[in-house]
């Protein structure tokens, strides 16, 4: 198929503060580009303003079959997931009618359960041929969708990370507050419950830094005790003036699909405390060179973590901190913006 003008679509469920990463794309396709979301549940004030362009908001994701003929002159449609039957319907209608090339966004890691390999048969079986191509965030994604049945040429990555113009880095670490950062949802899910215990366990034992928790849920009744402070919700732009002030971040979910959180730290020059089943720990993390993967997620191993963290020599800590910001480098922007052009080039 021979395209004289692109014309993309990307629709992002819930648009995050890290889909502010199409910026360089809107700026290059300006009015040839539509941009349709649903509501994010978190706040981010001024998104479109940061953004530089308009977001069409849909009340729900499958809207988009109500409004199918405002679309049919696009080309390129980047879609969040493949959940929606009303997209999965809008994706046939357009490849079938207009020749439209379909890429489908997904941020879940590979776990090699039973699971899975059910879900590669459905998916080779009934939903491949909607799509041409995927959008993963890091390594573990690409890996679940070539074990989908999605070839490895038609994977690209760059779907999620740290957007430079938020996230950026702090000063040296030895000029940071010795202080851990959590930032997320309080829920069991996020292992709130062993970060208080593991934290508690190293204060007890001698441990000097503080804790800081951002984030809301209905774990933040126990986010208290000596040496933690209590910060609540905060924007964007108030986390990330916080990773530039701290020297560590910890995210030690029991079950984390990527994990965004963990590269804005990284970009905002932070040693990393995280666990396997972070799927942006096998990205970010270099476990002994900027900070530690735990052997698993109990308030033992995380106690240990903290204490290596406390005693690491200072060259080593500035190091680490500056392998943080090389690694973070590669999803920023121009990660998005590179990876689309691939797919334009490759695709039309």
């Amino acid at each position: 198929m021979k395209v004289n003008r692109i014309r993309p679509l990307i629709f992002w469920e819930g648009f995050p503060p890290c889909g502010v990463l199409i910026k360089k794309v809107v700026e290059h396709y300006g009015d040839d580009i539509v941009v349709l979301a649903t509501r994010p549940l978190l706040p981010f004030s001024g998104l479109e303003q940061e953004m530089g362009g308009k977001i069409e908001w849909l009340s729900e994701p499958d809207e988009i079959w109500e409004r199918r003929e405002l679309y049919t002159d696009r080309n390129l449609i980047i879609h969040t997931g493949w959940y929606h039957s009303g997209w999965l319907r809008f994706d046939r209608y357009m490849k079938k009618n207009f020749g439209a090339r379909v890429v489908v966004t997904v941020d879940h890691q590979f776990k090699g359960t039973l699971l899975q390999a059910i879900g590669s048969i459905w998916f080779r079986l009934f939903l491949r041929r909607h799509f041409d191509a995927a959008f993963v965030p890091g390594r573990s994604g690409q890996r679940l969708m070539r074990f989908l049945g999605m070839p490895a040429d038609r994977i690209y990555v760059g779907y999620y990370g740290a957007y430079e113009g938020i996230y950026r880095p702090g000063g040296p670490l030895d000029t940071r507050a010795s202080e851990f950062l959590f930032v997320g949802q309080l829920i069991k899910r996020k292992s709130i419950d062993v970060l208080l215990d593991g934290f508690t366990k190293y204060r007890r034992a001698g441990g000097k830094w503080n804790l800081r928790i951002l984030g809301e849920g209905p774990l933040r009744e126990r986010c208290r005790g000596e040496g933690v402070i209590y910060a609540g919700f905060a924007e964007a732009e108030q986390t990330s003036e916080r990773m530039r002030n701290a020297r560590c971040f910890i995210l030690i979910s029991r079950e984390e699909h990527w994990g965004t959180v963990l590269c804005e730290a990284a970009a905002s020059g932070m040693l990393l405390i995280s666990a396997r089943s972070v799927g942006s720990s096998v990205d970010m993390l270099r476990p002994g060179i900027n900070g530690v993967e735990l052997p698993d997620i109990s308030p033992e191993s995380l106690m240990s973590a903290l204490f290596y963290i406390e005693n690491l020599e200072s060259g080593l800590a500035e190091y680490g901190s500056q392998t943080s910001i090389g690694i973070a480098k590669g999803y920023t922007s121009d990660a998005y913006y590179a990876a689309f052009r691939r797919m334009v080039l490759q695709l039309l």
